[in-house]
Parts: C-alpha cells; sequence; structure tokens
C-alpha cells in the first residue's frame, strides 16, 4: 500500500469514506465530517498522489485502490468498516466490497457509477468548458457551479471550504488523468450481483456529472439494495450535510434510509 494520509473524528461504529476524482479528504467538508463524528469513528483519507498522501510514479487501477483502502483498514486495526464511496470512489467502494467482502458491514454509494466505456463527451464538455487557463481560481468555482444544483443556494461555508481543498492541496494533473484512465478500464457492472452486504445508493437528483439513471442502475443489480434520490447536484454530500449524515445513520442501523 502507498503511504495514505486520512483524517479521523468522531467514536462508534467504524466508517470509511473514499473521496472521488481529484478530490481528497478536505472534500467532504467539515460540517459534514463533524456531523458524522456524533455517531462513528470516522476515518477520510487521501487516495495515493492525492493530498497529503505519498506521491505516485507509476500506473494503478481501481483494483489497486480498493486494495489501499484494505490495506487502510489493517493499518487502523479495523476487521470491518461501513463504507460510504463517492463518485470515482464509489466505484472503488463497490471494487472493495468485490475483492474483500469480508472487510465491508454496509455499502453506501453516492452519484457513482460501474466504470468503463471512458467519460460521456457531454460531461468532458461541461469539464473542458469549466477550464479557465491561467486562473485556478476562476475553474474551481466553475467545477463547483457544474457539481451543485443552485450555487446561490448551498450551505453557508461550502463554497469556501471546497475552495480551499482544491486550491491549498491541488491534485497533480497526472494523478487526476490517472485515475480517469484506471476507471475508464474498470467495470464492475456484470459482478454487481456478486455484492452480499447490505447495500444503499444515493444520487442527486440534479447531477449533470453522473445521471442519476447510473445510481438506479446500480441498486437494480445489487440483491437487497435500496436507491434514495436527494435534492442536490453532483457533491450531494456538500450540498445536504444534514440529509446525508441522517441517511447514512440509517442504512448503517439497518433501516430503509430517511424518506425524502
Amino acid at each position: 500500500m502507498e503511504r495514505l494520509h486520512y483524517l479521523r473524528r468522531g467514536a462508534g461504529p467504524p466508517l470509511l469514506l473514499i473521496q472521488g476524482t481529484a478530490a481528497h479528504s478536505l472534500h467532504w467538508g467539515e460540517r459534514l465530517l463533524s456531523l458524522l463524528s456524533e455517531s462513528f469513528d470516522v476515518v477520510a483519507y487521501d487516495h495515493r498522489g492525492t493530498g497529503r498522501s505519498a506521491p505516485v510514479d507509476r500506473t494503478f487501477g481501481v483494483a489497486d485502490l480498493a486494495d489501499d483502502a484494505a490495506a487502510l483498514l489493517d493499518e487502523l486495526g479495523w476487521p470491518r468498516a461501513y463504507v460510504l464511496g463517492v463518485s470515482m470512489g464509489g466505484l472503488v467502494a463497490q471494487e472493495l466490497a468485490l475483492r474483500h467482502p469480508d472487510r465491508v458491514s454496509g455499502l453506501l454509494l453516492g452519484c457513482t457509477h460501474t466504470g468503463g466505456a471512458g467519460t460521456p463527451p457531454e460531461v468532458l464538455d461541461l469539464l473542458t468548458a469549466a477550464v479557465v487557463r491561467g486562473d485556478p481560481l476562476a475553474t474551481v468555482r466553475n467545477v463547483f457551479h457544474v457539481g451543485v444544483k443552485d450555487p446561490e443556494n448551498v450551505p453557508t461555508g461550502a463554497w469556501g471550504e471546497y475552495r480551499e481543498a482544491a486550491l491549498t492541496l491541488p491534485v497533480p494533473a497526472r494523478v487526476t488523468a490517472g485515475q480517469i484512465a484506471a476507471v475508464a478500464r474498470h467495470s464492475t457492472a456484470d459482478r454487481l450481483h456478486r455484492i452480499g452486504v447490505p447495500t444503499h445508493v444515493v444520487h442527486g437528483d440534479a447531477d449533470r456529472l453522473v445521471p442519476a439513471v447510473e445510481g438506479e442502475r446500480i441498486a437494480a443489480a445489487i440483491p437487497g439494495a435500496r436507491f434514495t434520490l436527494v435534492p442536490a447536484g453532483h457533491f450531494f454530500w456538500m450540498e445536504q450535510p444534514e440529509i446525508t449524515a441522517a441517511w447514512v445513520a440509517e442504512a448503517c442501523a439497518g433501516s430503509r434510509g430517511p424518506h425524502l
């Protein structure tokens, strides 16, 4: 395992948070981490090459990232944990549940998909349009606007936390490219029926980066999985931290997620 940096908060059942492409532990936002720490022993980590984790100088795949997560569970002394993965992190969480099923107490998947086939052209167009050459702040602002449902009605501090996470610890372009390539080479679609742990899938109803239908397909393919739609964009956990924390708590308790 590459050396991984992580944040740890709270006490209770173990909960591992896995972030998406070009993101790290700070992208969860302080509000959500604070809410989750009231009920869980929460660990949010930085993927290899991101945040404060060790740099990478070789090609890696989604399976490698899933094995990183399993090795981190070993380091933490956690035999099992609830696992929440969003976007690319949701794909990593799926693979973790497939490769190391005895390590996952429950699987929570947000704004994610099954990998493969590369990034849809319309998503590439959105992200390409967001880039302002020579102006990192403008680019970060544009990506945030693409990622949320309504930029004018996000919780106080959400934009500031996202901005600071992206600009203070920017993910190297080559690492982001490596993550995108890893996702394009990987697919869980034909193996989801093997996942035997309790699974809950959540998706923003206005997600422009990963359509909600992708979350519905995952929930339909995993035996007994539940699907919840929330009023948000791709960054649902930043837009709706209270709803997200309630969903996590109820899902991990084994009951049906909150009625929304």
